[in-house]
């Protein structure tokens, strides 16, 4: 079944460009009307993106040599070469959208509730990267990457866990906001390069309580209180994936796909190719994610990156994601799997994903979510569209 809800994207111009040559005439006057109206209400956030520029080129023309006359001969000098520069337009780290310039302040990592009780969760659908994660319970909790949007209200923030360390140690030193964590984990967590904006220390001059809902699932934050709270620390994150040109093909070992489905064991997640929004619409237990202001999840991309869970030190009941070494990956992208490779040796690297043939895979820029299931727990799916 096609999910309903409106593309997670609304409020970004590069969604919009992509989907208007797609749609039928007799469709294109509703969609618009209806897109609209959703921008107007959906809370997207401020985008530091700028429109697509084109490439600025400095070309140099050198004059001919003047031409001397001896009696007898005459000698000219050719032209020099025109020397033609192209200077590269930045693009965000995040999400390889283009940029007017290279956004320097750190990224704002923070953990993000998925309980049954904290759904719709706010500003999910601006985030640039999403991570999914088991925790207690064989339920999941998402930590989330805002550096692209400036954001109004993110969350039910929700508390750290240890494996969230190694998927903050190569962000070079970003924010990291929680809603606190047992002591354990809260010691260990200084250890960690980062800057600490979660609850426990800057409290309500970045955190506040949704009146909607009941504690512990409605804690909110924003880009503009966290930015404030950090008062300038922090470092400019490196990029963290690689991205095509617009009109670059997809690798041979590209396949269409129509969509996957991942256990995690108390959740069952289903991302399905959406044609017309040029996503990975997202269901979990059989209905559709939507955001706080009913928008559909839907990432241009999404990493399925099978990975190994271990103990956590801090609590015998916490599973610790493990994100170093080696594994396997499927990369869902354009409609299309890839099946790759996953390769992160140390903490301070980025995980790089290479095809059958060991090139990097370009993702197309946007937003990416990608799922930590184990190993053996995602599938092909054919889901029946209506």
């Amino acid at each position: 079944m096609r999910p309903k809800g409106l593309i997670s994207a609304v409020g970004n111009p590069f969604v919009l460009r992509d989907l208007l040559p797609s749609l039928s005439a007799r469709f294109l006057g509703p969609l618009c009307v209806s897109l609209v109206a959703v921008t107007a209400c959906s809370g997207a956030g401020t985008s530091l993106l700028s429109p697509s520029p084109t490439s600025t080129t400095d070309t140099v023309l050198a004059a001919p040599s003047p031409t001397s006359t001896p009696p007898s001969t005459t000698t000219t000098s050719p032209p020099a070469p025109t020397t033609t520069e192209v200077v590269a337009t930045p693009i965000a780290q995040f999400t390889g959208e283009q940029v007017a310039d290279l956004i320097t302040r750190p990224a704002f990592f923070v953990k993000i509730d998925n309980h049954q009780l904290a759904r719709p969760q706010w500003g999910i659908n601006q985030a640039d990267v999403v991570f999914e994660e088991l925790v207690e319970g064989n339920i999941t909790r998402f930590a989330a990457i805002f550096h692209s949007r400036n954001v109004a209200d993110i969350g039910p923030v929700r508390s750290a866990r240890t494996g969230d360390f190694d998927l903050l140690r190569n962000l070079n030193t970003p924010l990291f906001g929680n809603s606190g964590g047992n002591p354990t984990v809260m010691r260990l967590l200084n250890e960690v390069d980062m800057v600490l904006v979660g609850d426990t220390n800057v409290g309500r001059a970045a955190y506040r309580r949704n009146s909607d809902r009941k504690a512990p699932h409605n804690l909110l934050t924003s880009t503009g209180d966290i930015y404030a709270a950090a008062d300038g620390r922090g470092g400019t994150p490196p990029q963290m994936f690689s991205y095509r040109d617009p009109n670059e093909a997809l690798p041979l070992s590209a396949q269409p796909l129509d969509a996957v489905e991942i256990d995690y064991g108390g959740y069952q997640v289903t991302y399905q190719w959406d044609e017309v929004f040029q996503g990975w619409a997202r269901s979990q237990q059989g209905t559709e994610h939507v955001d706080y202001d009913g928008v559909q999840v839907a990432p241009e991309n999404v990493i399925i990156q099978f990975v190994n869970y271990g103990q956590s030190v801090a609590y015998a009941g916490s599973p610790e994601v493990k994100v170093l070494g080696r594994g396997e990956a499927w990369v869902l992208t354009a409609g299309q799997i890839i099946e790759a490779t996953w390769n992160r040796p140390t903490e301070a690297d980025l995980t790089e994903f290479r095809d059958a043939d060991g090139a990097t895979i370009e993702l197309t820029p946007g937003r990416t979510w990608v799922a930590l299931p184990r190993s053996g727990t995602a599938s092909y799916a054919d889901v029946d569209q209506q």
